[in-house]
């Protein structure tokens, strides 16, 4: 299994010193996380230099702000998510690296306390297939690969389980969409965690890691070991990438965490 970090993570004021800090710490790659008005040539050569300087491997990107958590609801911000999208793939492709596309993160109100799950209506279904169908097949011009990532019940109201994610797919019918399956969303919402990455494990290209509580894995009760050995036995080729909180110091809990982890994937 390769580990990594999310950029955002990890101490320092440039990329360079947020990069060398996780290749210090043991990581094997880094998600990159690049603000939607902070995407620019200069920042993208950045982060390709100091990925060339550490030797780090660029697992995924994600493009947050305003229009990526806003939800999609009318056409306005399906264009915005569009071109927010495209952007994002372009940047992504220079990588060669998947990018996560989405259609709605935020607080749910009222919060979907038992009439759980709720599902969008058929306009708003129908705004998000386009919107999928759309930037899928921009990512395979520029052959490059996007993500949907079903994350719980608090936070959208799009797709919560893996099996929700992969019935979205099949209604887009594109090669270039993938899964992106979060240990800490899957702890919520997923009935056997396991059986649900054996399953869908053909089109996960990417896993998010955070334990029970949303803090480093090894800090909850999340069984990281049945994962590993799920993905393992699935054939999972990708990384596992850390996207949580960080309680303690970084340069005591960042290597005590990838010690963890390695010791959760030994021998699988």
């Amino acid at each position: 299994m390769k580990f990594a970090c999310s950029t955002w993570m990890m101490p320092g004021d440039t990329f360079e010193e947020k990069l060398r800090a996780a290749a210090a710490y043991g990581f094997d790659g880094v998600e990159i996380r690049l603000f939607e008005e902070d995407a620019s040539d200069n920042r993208v050569a950045e982060l390709k230099n100091a990925i060339g300087e550490t030797g780090l491997g660029a697992c995924s990107l994600i493009m947050p702000g305003e229009t990526y958590r806003k939800p999609l609801l009318d056409e306005e911000t399906l264009e915005a998510k569009i071109l927010l999208s495209k952007k994002a793939i372009d940047v992504a492709a220079q990588f060669g690296c998947p990018t996560i596309v989405c259609p709605e993160y935020g607080y749910q109100n009222p919060l979907p306390l038992f009439d759980h799950p709720r599902r969008p209506d058929e306009a708003v279904h129908g705004l998000l297939i386009r919107f999928l169908r759309e930037v899928s097949a921009y990512a395979e011009e520029k052959g490059a690969v996007v993500m949907i990532e079903p994350i719980n019940r608090y936070e959208t109201r799009f797709f919560y389980t893996l099996e929700d994610g992969n019935d979205v797919i099949n209604e887009v019918g594109s090669d270039n969409l993938k899964l992106l399956a979060d240990l800490f969303h899957m702890n919520i919402e997923e009935i056997d965690t396991p059986r649900a990455l054996k399953e869908h494990c053909s089109r996960i290209a990417h896993v998010h890691l955070g334990d029970s509580n949303r803090l480093l894995p090894g800090q909850g009760h999340t069984d990281f070991r049945a994962a590993f050995k799920a993905l393992n036995e699935a054939g999972y080729a990708g990384y596992a990438a850390l996207e949580c909180s960080v309680a303690g110091e970084p340069d005591k809990v960042f290597p005590a965490c990838i010690e963890y982890l390695r010791e959760a994937s030994k021998g699988l």
